[in-house]
């Protein structure tokens, strides 16, 4: 009875602790659903709601690893607003949707009740096909579903992958307890800061509104201070100054009134000369070279104008502005608005304002207020000439009594000059004779002397060490030929004085002719380190711009050195190899120095020895020639054959035209390969017993041959020879040395006159002269296979051959693509609109005796490119 009692205590004991320990969970449990109504509106976004959310769980149930997903009911996507472990928030896994569908959540959601799995239900899972194994699987997992308002489902999951912490049914119990809460939570925040959402948007359109009406208010105050400032530059001005102190004077109102860069542009119709008399926040290279085509659009019709870059983009679409990649980038990232000056029938003054895009475009408004400053300043002009006549008129009568004073004065000086000169001209026959007239520099007489003298020291004394440097500026020709010879010295002489910069007082500088300086080290420590490092200071003290006359221009330089160290004797030796060191720095690329050793010597004499070779080749005519076909892309009939040079070298096998035609060009070589040429395919002609229009025969001519009158007479005469032959012959031009359009014109003239018809090659190759296109005197342009490769990707290298196409159709040439080695090279040149083209891909090259052979093959419907 006793033990009975006993254990029937025991029981109800146990009862009342797990009573309690129900109740205890059911009292977290109500607190947890309190603290999680209470996040809703403590939280300050959604991701801090989702980490209060996982504490508020965790203080529940031990949550190592909780996450949350949902798939949207419209798309069947699915989302992780929250993922996290015990060692804090991670970042969002990025699954597939098809890998959750056959996961463990996935299995959940599929079965839309909560589920407490072990690691022996989820291998069962595993084996029964339920799910895939993704990564290493959990030792406890525990997950509830949650369903939302908008019809999205999910789920919220615990994972333990420690033996310490395993889940238990009242785990589950208190989880589905809250994920009812916890789901109504998640619409609230989100309903919430959709709210949110809202009221910043309607925020937006009141500080909208109010911008607008500030800006009202701030063209109003413009009128008034533009008013103002007129009124007090009319009456505090002095119009004796300069026109351009009014300019600037102007000016400062615009910067006052417009806050926004502007210029003016000035320009003569007689003359065709423009002037910016004055521009704010911006250089007047920009003005004249990225801006030229508004300006020139400007000027064609005055008037008051606003632009932005859709009307800038129309324009260029209608080629009503014609600019270049550099200048329609500098045209779209800008707003313009234009208000005319003055206006007559020789010359305009227009003022233009420009302003980045992301200040906004002008309105009409900013038209009307430059319109209004415009008129005012027209107004200004016309009193500062009425001013500037009156002062010209006292100018002229005050220069006359000057002029008469001075001429006395100067009479009486002359003849004081006079004395002096007669001293000064001993000592300056013996300068001049030893010195350049230019630059004051020693010339090469002098140079040569001092050089000697170095050579001869480092003769007797091994240890003499002394460096010379061959300078030649890159780019002075172009400057010369573009600014000027004045210009051109003046920069010579710049150029001198900043190498002197770089020299100790021991150097010497020397100016040989041209363009060309050398320089002697013969210090202690004049070796070749020393010598780099001089080159180096010079190199880079040339790169930096050059102010000229107004003009910034740039030119490097490129340098050849050598020294001591390769045991001259003879001065010339000296020079000789300094400058074979200089041209290979200019072969590599310009802006360089480069270290003379025996290499380089080889090389030259290795260049030579070719030129021997080949004219040995001319002598033997071991010159032959191969031809291949040129193909009309509509019907695949051969229509003409372009004549190709080959070289039978006796060690080196065939040599190819890159292989030997840059070194012909260079020493003249040219003509007579180019007059071979012409003789096979004279030959060729002369066989040809049916019509003349039924052969078509192209050879490759060089462009020196049109700067040239007596290979162009040469040329001419052979033409003659062939009589009527000529009409099946096409001469072709490299586009790349076809520099003096006018030139070339005439000479393409002279050469149709003979019968022959003339072909620009390579065209697209280099910059493309339109002159050519519109000279009337050409019958077929060849576009390189470069520009027909760039198209097959860029749509404006398509657009530009398909424009070339337009262009002879209306000029009455015919476009031949050339290089076509594939089948997407050939359907560009077909979308481009080539009929005719020629390549590997299309027909092969042939031998001139198979070509002989298959002469109906080649050439049994060529009429139509003949034609």
């Amino acid at each position: 009875m006793v033990n009975n009692k006993s254990k029937s205590q025991t029981y109800k004991v146990k009862q009342l602790k797990k009573l309690l320990g129900l109740k205890k969970q059911v009292e977290r449990v109500h607190s947890a659903i309190l603290e999680i109504a209470d996040s809703v509106s403590t939280a300050n976004d959604l991701e801090h709601f989702y980490f209060q959310l996982h504490e508020i769980i965790a203080s529940l149930v031990r949550a190592p690893n909780l996450f949350i997903i949902f798939r949207n009911s419209l798309s069947q996507t699915y989302e992780f607003p929250y993922y996290a472990s015990q060692d804090g928030v991670l970042n969002k896994p990025l699954i597939p949707d098809s890998v959750i569908d056959m996961g463990l959540t996935g299995y959940l959601l599929r079965e839309k009740t909560s589920l407490l799995c072990t690691a022996k239900m989820y291998n069962q899972l595993v084996d029964s096909g339920e799910i895939i194994e993704l990564g290493a699987p959990a030792t406890s997992w525990l997950g509830v579903t949650l369903q939302r308002e908008n019809g999205d489902i999910g789920a919220l999951v615990i994972a333990s992958y420690s033996d310490e912490v395993v889940f238990s049914e009242h785990d589950l119990k208190a989880l589905e307890l809250l994920s009812l809460h916890v789901t109504h939570a998640i619409d609230r925040v989100t309903r919430q800061k959709q709210m949110e959402r809202e009221i910043t948007s309607r925020t937006q359109a009141l500080f909208q509104t109010n911008q607008k009406l500030k800006a009202e208010v701030n063209q109003h105050r413009k009128y008034q201070q533009g008013h103002k400032l007129l009124l007090e530059l009319a009456e505090t001005h002095d119009f004796s100054k300069p026109l351009d102190f009014l300019y600037h004077k102007f000016s400062d109102i615009l910067v006052n009134v417009f806050e926004q860069g502007h210029y003016f542009i000035q320009y003569n119709r007689n003359t065709s000369t423009w002037r910016f008399p004055n521009a704010n926040a911006m250089t007047l290279e920009d003005i004249s070279r990225k801006y030229q085509p508004i300006n020139e659009y400007l000027v064609l019709d005055p008037q008051s104008m606003v632009f932005g870059p859709k009307e800038i983009q129309q324009l260029i679409a209608l080629n009503a502005l014609i600019a270049n990649g550099e200048q329609k980038k500098a045209l779209l990232e800008r707003s313009w608005l234009s208000a005319p000056v003055k206006v007559d029938e020789q010359s305009c003054l227009l003022l233009v304002l420009v302003k980045p895009l992301k200040s906004g475009d002008f309105l009409v408004k900013d038209a009307d207020m430059l319109g209004f400053l415009a008129t005012h300043f027209k107004l200004m002009l016309q009193r500062w000439e009425s001013q500037q006549a009156i002062l010209s008129a006292n100018d002229k009568l005050e220069n006359t009594i000057y002029q008469r004073t001075q001429d006395l004065h100067d009479a009486n000086a002359d003849l004081q000059l006079q004395i002096e000169e007669r001293k000064k001209a001993q000592d300056k026959l013996y300068h001049d004779a030893n010195h350049d007239t230019l630059t004051g520099l020693p010339n090469r007489q002098l140079f040569n002397r001092k050089l000697m003298h170095a050579v001869a020291c480092a003769t007797m004394d091994k240890n003499y060490q002394y460096s010379v440097l061959f300078i030649d500026l890159d780019r002075f020709k172009l400057i010369n030929d573009t600014f000027g010879h004045l210009v051109g010295d003046r920069f010579l002489v710049e150029v001198s004085q900043r190498i002197l910069s770089s020299l100790s007082q021991n150097d010497v500088l020397a100016r040989l002719g041209g363009d060309e300086f050398v320089i002697l080290l013969q210090q202690r420590n004049a070796g070749i380190e020393k010598a780099q490092a001089v080159a180096c200071q010079i190199i880079q003290a040339l790169s930096r711009a050059f102010e000229i006359d107004g003009f910034e221009l740039y030119a490097g330089c490129s340098i050849g050195i050598t020294g001591a160290e390769q045991k001259y004797d003879k001065p010339t030796n000296v020079l000789r190899d300094a400058d074979t060191a200089m041209y290979r720095a200019k072969n590599l690329g310009r802006g360089r120095y480069v270290v003379f050793d025996q290499s380089l010597h080889l090389e030259l004499v290795a260049l030579l020895n070719q030129e021997t070779e080949l004219r040995k080749a001319l002598k033997d005519e071991s010159l032959d020639f191969v031809f291949q076909p040129i193909i009309n892309l509509q019907t695949g009939e051969v229509a003409a054959v372009e004549s190709l040079v080959r070289w039978h070298h006796p060690e080196k096998g065939v040599l190819k035209p890159v292989d030997f035609l840059p070194m012909a060009q260079d020493t003249g070589l040219i003509q007579q390969i180019d007059a071979i040429a012409l003789k096979h395919a004279c030959e060729y002609l002369r066989q040809r017993e049916s019509s003349q229009d039924k052969a078509l025969v192209s050879v490759n001519i060089s462009s020196a041959t049109l700067y040239d009158d007596e290979a162009l007479q040469a040329l001419c005469d052979s033409l003659s020879e062939l009589k009527s032959d000529s009409y099946g012959l096409i001469l072709e031009f490299a586009e790349k040395g076809l520099t003096e359009v006018e030139l070339c014109i005439r000479g393409f003239e002279r050469l149709r006159q003979c019968g022959a018809r003339v072909a620009l090659d390579d065209f697209g190759s280099e910059s493309g002269s339109m002159g050519l296109l519109f000279s009337g005197e050409i019958d077929f342009v060849k576009v390189d296979e470069r520009l027909i490769k760039d198209a097959e990707n860029s749509i404006a290298k398509r657009r530009y051959t398909s424009h070339l196409v337009a262009i002879g159709q209306e000029q009455g040439f015919i476009v031949i693509a050339e290089g076509i080695e594939n089948e997407a090279m050939r359907e560009t040149a077909i979308q481009t609109g080539c009929v005719f083209a020629q390549g590997q891909l299309l027909a092969a090259t042939v031998s001139r005796e198979d070509l002989f052979k298959a002469q109906d093959y080649y050439f049994n419907k060529s009429r139509k490119l003949a034609m």
